[in-house]
């Protein structure tokens, strides 16, 4: 069974919720020593298609957030100065409700110094934009982004798209999130047990 198979079927067999399932992609690992860090990885990858209508992304910079429309919200150097460098607190804030940042890549520094112990460690440290680069095309390109983490459990489970959405899309996603996991494992395809799509309530399909 391939993946719009699985995606479909997945969908099929869910019942009807009073909300809007997610579809997700489950890996299972086995032979893989994840004791050793070079088994393990955290990656962003961009899929296709934006599977999960929920990211959210802020942009700090005086001259790229300029005529800028399609951010979930930017921020001036004022307000970086005013607001999380005199506040680090409110920086854990941000952190929880935004999905990316970008900021000017001469801010980063700074942001590195005085919010580096908040962002570094949620894996929320800004990605760079030069000054004056309109970054409307980075935010859509981060809109499509999922972060795949492997650690200590063999298991991963990522969000591919929804019940509603074009589920040969969905399984387009799955299949690019598949061919970057294979190809990071050591042995390949012989490192996963199983691969499964299921909605957030339904049951699994084995991808075979």
């Amino acid at each position: 069974m391939n993946f719009e198979e699985a995606v479909e079927q997945a969908v099929e067999e869910a019942e009807d919720r009073n909300f809007t399932e997610s579809v997700d992609l489950v890996f299972n690992f086995r032979d893989l020593d994840l004791s050793d860090p070079n088994n393990r990885f955290n990656e962003d990858i961009k899929l296709p298609y934006q599977a999960d209508e929920e990211i959210k992304v802020a942009v700090i910079g005086d001259s790229i957030t300029q005529n800028l429309d399609n951010a979930d919200k930017v921020i001036t150097e004022n307000e970086l100065e005013d607001e999380y460098f005199d506040e680090p607190s409110n920086a854990k804030d941000l952190a929880e409700e935004f999905t990316f940042l970008l900021a000017e890549a001469p801010l980063m520094p700074k942001i590195g110094s005085q919010l580096g112990q908040v962002l570094g460690p949620r894996n929320m440290m800004p990605d760079p934009v030069q000054p004056g680069e309109d970054p409307s095309e980075d935010i859509e390109d981060l809109r499509n982004t999922v972060t795949l983490r492997l650690a200590e459990d063999p298991l991963m489970q990522v969000k591919i798209g929804n019940e509603e959405q074009d589920l040969g899309n969905v399984a387009m996603n799955a299949d690019t999130i598949y061919e970057f996991v294979s190809n990071h494992l050591p042995k390949g395809d012989n490192n996963l047990k199983n691969v499964l799509i299921k909605t957030t309530m339904g049951p699994t399909v084995e991808v075979n």
